[in-house]
């Protein structure tokens, strides 16, 4: 059924990496897969909601043990980056995150605007860990002014050290709610993110193997697109979990690089 694909999206959180207790990266797979895709001609793409730039994601999986080359990542950020100077062209953006999203954008063209005086185009929401009142009210006035909303992604929680904290999704919310607007969401599960993926691939939906310990998240949307999905049970995804959902992939694994016996 997989001897076919030739792309393999990544997970991370969950699939690739999780985290211990004060933060820091530790490998739950991976190795062998990817170097077994290497060996049979296979792309690899690691597809992540992370806001922060590619860079600094690319050298944390590598410092867990994680072969990747360059260019091999599609993050959140750069998606929203990529996905604005192809509508748009160069635009104006007001951050709602950390310097280093505004750090991504700048790399596509863009300008940050900084000064409240100046009119962004606008207004692009990625985890930001010092919210405050002041900046919500600040992008609220920009998106009143006639500046449009953009969720880097739609995720409800992300795990943080030994617990769970706010994501992107529900400032998103609470921007759409106070200004009347609708934002445009790039990151998963947003359908832009998976065609970005696979034109960056160069290859159809049926030859993409999405892989991850999400089914709504990340395997669901994959699935709706057309791509072949791949359940690991290293996540959030526990095998009860599974039985009692509705979404359904093409093949479960308890870790990622029992994969490698079916490619």
């Amino acid at each position: 059924m997989l001897k076919d694909i030739k792309a393999l999206l990544l997970d991370v959180q969950g699939t690739l990496t999780t985290r211990d207790e004060h933060g820091r990266n530790i490998l739950v797979g991976g190795v062998r897969l990817i170097e077994h895709a290497r060996r049979t001609g296979r792309r690899i793409l690691v597809l992540t909601n992370a806001t922060k730039r590619n860079e600094a994601i690319l050298n944390d999986l590598r410092g867990a043990g994680l072969p990747l080359e360059d260019g091999e990542i599609l993050s959140a950020g750069q998606a929203t980056g990529l996905y604005l100077r192809e509508k748009r062209g160069a635009c104006r953006l007001w951050i709602l995150g950390e310097r280093s999203l505004g750090e991504e954008l700048a790399k596509y063209g863009h300008e940050i605007v900084n000064d409240t005086s100046e009119k962004p185009h606008f207004v692009v929401v990625g985890l930001d860990r010092e919210l405050t009142f002041e900046k919500l009210n600040t992008a609220l006035a920009h998106l009143r002014s006639g500046a449009e909303l953009i969720g880097c992604h739609a995720s409800k929680r992300i795990p943080e050290k030994d617990r769970e904290i706010i994501s992107v999704g529900p400032i998103v919310k609470a921007l759409e709610y106070a200004s009347d607007k609708q934002a445009i969401i790039i990151g998963k599960p947003s359908r832009v993110m998976y065609e970005m993926a696979l034109a960056k691939l160069r290859v159809n939906p049926h030859e993409a193997l999405m892989i991850s310990d999400e089914l709504k998240n990340d395997l669901l949307p994959a699935k709706d697109i057309g791509m072949k999905t791949a359940l690991t049970l290293t996540g959030v995804t526990k095998r009860q979990d599974l039985e009692r959902s509705e979404i359904k992939p093409d093949i479960v694994v308890e870790n990622i690089d029992d994969l490698v016996s079916f490619l």
